[in-house]
């Protein structure tokens, strides 16, 4: 008697009581679409497909102590092709027997440095490969800022006459790798490049590609620039306020002196510098 009990305040009157939170969505693109077994490094992993990322990790540990193993994780912003693994008698070229998937992806090698980097999905079974193909092409065409078509000037004088085999050799296979198709001119005089652009449709294109030293970048910058000033219909002998290229420009230097394709090279959009930055370092 005389004692004040105190009261609850959860039970009280009039009190309201926080609802339990709930738990954070998962991020948008994290979630699993396909989840299957390949052997990655010959080794069994468990791998996870979702919108952003791929992961996988060993099932079985890689010592008795019962470690599951590191996961390792790729960026689907990294990866620019995706092939179907095939073995092929030599001179054969369509079927063979499936092995399993290819990922190429841009790898950062050191600072400032870009290499391509093939991780291989083996598994024997033609149906769970071409699903995961299926998905994997999807994620891939959903990158709208890829380019799919590009315009190419090769200046086959620049880099002690080497651009041509530079361009062919290192750069043409990447962008077939990456199913991009290509429109090459090989140029055979000075201006050749800027007469092209004047006349070509360039709608057609995602972007336009330049593998030659200065002079050859300088060129094609200003070809693109006056033939969108022709386009919306501007004074070319004086612009005040002149209009955008209506496509990026990707250089691949291939010259002496690339003081001016070191600045343009880092103006371009990242999609089109991954492979430009590819094909170059490629050849150092």
């Amino acid at each position: 008697p005389g004692t004040r009990r105190r009261r609850s305040p959860r039970s009280g009157p009039g009190r309201a009581v926080a609802p339990l939170a709930a738990a954070p969505p998962a991020r948008a693109g994290d979630e699993p679409l396909l989840r299957g077994i390949f052997e990655i490094g010959k080794r069994s992993c468990d791998v996870v497909l979702s919108a952003r990322r791929l992961r996988w990790s060993p099932i079985l540990p890689e010592s008795p102590t019962g470690g599951t193993g590191q996961e390792e994780i790729i960026e689907m912003k990294d990866v620019f092709s995706v092939k179907l693994k095939r073995r092929r008698f030599a001179g054969q070229q369509k079927g063979g027997t499936l092995l399993g998937i290819t990922i190429f992806k841009c790898l950062n090698k050191e600072e400032n440095k870009l290499t391509d980097c093939a991780i291989h999905l083996n598994n024997l079974s033609e149906d769970h490969c071409q699903s995961w193909f299926r998905h994997l092409k999807e994620i891939l065409n959903g990158f709208q800022n890829r380019p799919k078509s590009l315009k190419v000037f090769v200046n086959p004088s620049s880099h002690k006459r080497e651009a041509t085999n530079i361009y062919y050799e290192k750069v043409a296979p990447l962008f077939k790798l990456a199913d991009i198709k290509t429109d090459v001119t090989v140029t055979e005089y000075e201006g050749h490049a800027l007469s092209v652009l004047k006349e070509c449709e360039l709608q057609a294109f995602d972007g336009v590609v330049c593998v030659g030293g200065d002079g050859s970048v300088s060129e094609v910058a200003h070809g693109l620039l006056l033939r969108a000033q022709i386009d919306a219909g501007k004074d070319t002998e004086y612009v005040s306020k002149p209009v955008r290229a209506p496509v990026p420009l990707g250089v691949i230097p291939a010259g002496e002196n690339e003081r001016y394709c070191y600045i343009v090279s880092h103006l371009v959009l990242v999609p089109l510098a991954c492979f430009t930055v590819l094909a170059t370092k490629g050849r150092s």
